[in-house]
């Protein structure tokens, strides 16, 4: 425990200054594109955290490596950090109105790809993002989380048809999402661009979801402000896994601070195995 609380306290030290920025690389594969962009201080031969970053609807990798401040926000914890781009500026997950790809798969491939180009610390690979990226990382962590540590997502979980189960089992998942979301509300809702035949899930239901894949108890045995959020914790579930929503009072968006914070829970879940 000592040392998993010196090295957060560490990370927090080094991420204080926003670090230089490299240029971005592009990636073509037969399944699709990604962006990836390290540390400009990395030296080319030391294992490399990585985060994967699902952009939201009408987002693409390009807008989100423009976004400095947020890219900073895993770079100056040592990160690479990927961005793959979806089908059509969005994703194909359980009950979206898009199935264009498996994303799925396609994810799996960035990560395979970009472990053959950096030299991946595996110990230390995440996945994060937002809005509908955020129900994409949801999809990822019930069906099919091999080989990644943590999961992040911000204001978007499952959508319905909601999954009977989650193939994969316990996971770590650190959740954020506005108390008072217009785009995503944590009640879910009918989409009535798409004649109502497409439904955003219920937040409590999606975590009622993973609770039951983790072994966790209904109601969270902590709760702590981090910052400007208040987070809900599940400390004692099966795997040695835990799960922690996020909550806060701003509307549909993801501050670079809420990203910063949730790589750094990620690491320390790392830190403490």
């Amino acid at each position: 425990m000592r040392r998993g609380i010196a090295l957060l306290l560490a990370l927090i030290g080094m991420s204080l200054a926003a670090p230089a920025q490299a240029a971005p690389v592009l990636v073509t594969l037969p399944e699709g594109s990604y962006r990836a962009i390290a540390p400009a201080d990395w030296d080319g031969r030391k294992p490399l955290p990585l985060v994967v970053y699902l952009h939201g609807w009408r987002e693409d990798s390009a807008q989100v490596l423009g976004n400095e401040a947020l890219v900073a926000a895993a770079l100056g914890l040592g990160m690479l950090f990927v961005a793959p781009d979806g089908v059509d500026q969005s994703w194909s997950h359980v009950g979206a109105p898009s199935h264009k790809r498996d994303d799925l798969a396609f994810l799996h491939a960035v990560i395979a790809d970009a472990e053959r180009r950096w030299p991946i610390d595996k110990r230390r690979l995440f996945a994060a993002g937002f809005s509908v990226g955020g129900s994409m990382v949801w999809d990822l962590a019930c069906h099919d989380a091999q080989g990644i540590a943590a999961f992040l997502p911000f204001s978007g979980d499952f959508w319905t048809p909601y999954p009977a189960r989650c193939e994969t089992g316990p996971v770590a998942l650190r959740h954020t999402h506005a108390v008072n979301d217009h785009t995503f509300p944590m009640e879910g809702r009918t989409l009535p661009i798409f004649s109502g035949r497409f439904h955003q899930g219920e937040l409590k239901t999606s975590f009622a979801i993973l609770e039951a894949a983790d072994g966790c108890a209904a109601e969270p045995d902590a709760r702590a402000p981090d910052g400007d959020l208040d987070c809900s914790r599940w400390t004692r579930c099966g795997g040695g896994k835990e799960l922690e929503l996020c909550l806060h009072h701003g509307d549909h968006q993801i501050q670079p601070n809420w990203l910063h914070r949730s790589l750094l829970w990620a690491m320390q879940r790392v830190a403490e195995r």
